[in-house]
């Protein structure tokens, strides 16, 4: 009797091999795709990162692009309340991360609703050497050049974020066809009286640099700015957060409609796992230490209850993630990268 699936006893070996499209393994002779000449030898696998990464958020299409990062080293001096280097350390091995740097990412956002192609944060632009700006070639590397680019959303001042709003003269958009919007309250801290950063980490040059940098940005911009505040949908699904602290004027945005909205926390976190574990600490360059810590607080406890996908500048490329209470602390959940 013969068995199931079994091939028919007079179907030879030599026929059950050219079946099977494997009759030149049975001749002896080997196939064509054997006998091509040997490749030379494979080109080494270093180098670049991909500098962009495509998904959605609800019905938008969205893009992070990265504009570089630093790594500064492991030190207290980063945080405030940060007791000492060990424990800094302890806390990144705890996360099976290397605890010889402190590794931020710069990333940004592009997201293209129904009317407009939207642009979070500009990066540092020429501000930071090789390290940093990395906008415009990835933007080229979708194929999107800065004149396509009709809504631009500052979050707050510092040179990562506002370094590449003018184009190489430094004295017009670099984006010239698109709406700017700022809070009033970042504008006019930087621009008004001598910004208070007293609460930072940064010597007197240090923050004449911040004070520089930022009134560089935003000051040739001044007709062009829109201000907006909490609550503002200045765009079709993007609705204005506020998340001072960081800096006095510091917004974040709700992006997309219904469940599937995202938060863009801008500065709320620099680091994926110090950030999280340890939201009472509070970074370097924070304006107002106290109320950065609480912000931070609030909108992890909120992203938490209420499940949202985050996007932060300083998050791990691309990006995105969520936010999980465990105790009095959190964990930060990278989404896993997909394809479309």
């Amino acid at each position: 009797m013969t068995r199931p699936h079994a091939l028919p006893p007079e179907l030879s070996r030599r026929d059950a091999l050219r079946f099977l499209g494997l009759a030149g393994l049975a001749t002896g002779l080997a196939p064509s795709y054997l006998a091509a000449a040997a490749p030379s030898a494979p080109p080494a696998l270093s180098g670049g990162q991909p500098g962009h990464y495509r998904f959605r958020i609800a019905a938008f299409e969205a893009v992070a692009l990265s504009d570089g990062g630093m790594a500064p080293g492991v030190s207290s001096s980063l945080y405030r309340n940060a007791t000492t280097d060990d424990a800094m350390r302890a806390t990144l091995r705890e996360a099976f991360v290397p605890d010889d740097l402190v590794r931020l990412p710069f990333s940004m956002l592009l997201v293209r609703t129904a009317s407009d192609l939207v642009l979070v944060d500009t990066g540092c632009g020429a501000t930071f050497g090789n390290s940093g700006g990395w906008l415009a070639a990835n933007l080229r590397a979708v194929g999107v050049s800065p004149e396509h680019i009709t809504a631009v959303f500052l979050t707050h001042a510092h040179f990562d974020h506002c370094g590449g709003l003018l184009d190489a003269s430094g004295k017009q958009p670099a984006f010239p066809r698109a709406r700017h919007f700022i809070s009033r309250r970042e504008y006019d801290f930087w621009t008004g009286e001598t910004p208070d950063l007293s609460g930072t980490f940064f010597d007197d040059g240090g923050r004449r640099g911040m004070i520089e940098g930022a009134r560089a940005a935003l000051t040739p911009l001044a007709s062009r700015w829109e201000f907006v505040a909490e609550g503002d949908r200045p765009v079709p699904g993007f609705e204005v957060i506020d998340l001072p602290g960081h800096t006095p004027g510091q917004i974040g945005l709700l992006i997309g409609e219904g469940a599937d909205r995202m938060l863009h926390i801008a500065d709320v976190a620099h680091h994926h796992v110090l950030s999280f574990a340890h939201p009472e600490w509070s970074i370097l360059s924070d304006t107002q230490p106290a109320l950065a810590v609480a912000t931070r607080q609030r909108v992890f406890a909120r992203a938490a209850t209420e499940r949202l996908r985050l996007f932060g500048a300083h998050l791990p490329f691309p990006a995105l993630g969520h936010a999980r209470a465990v105790g009095d602390r959190y964990e930060y959940v990278i989404e896993p990268w997909v394809t479309l």
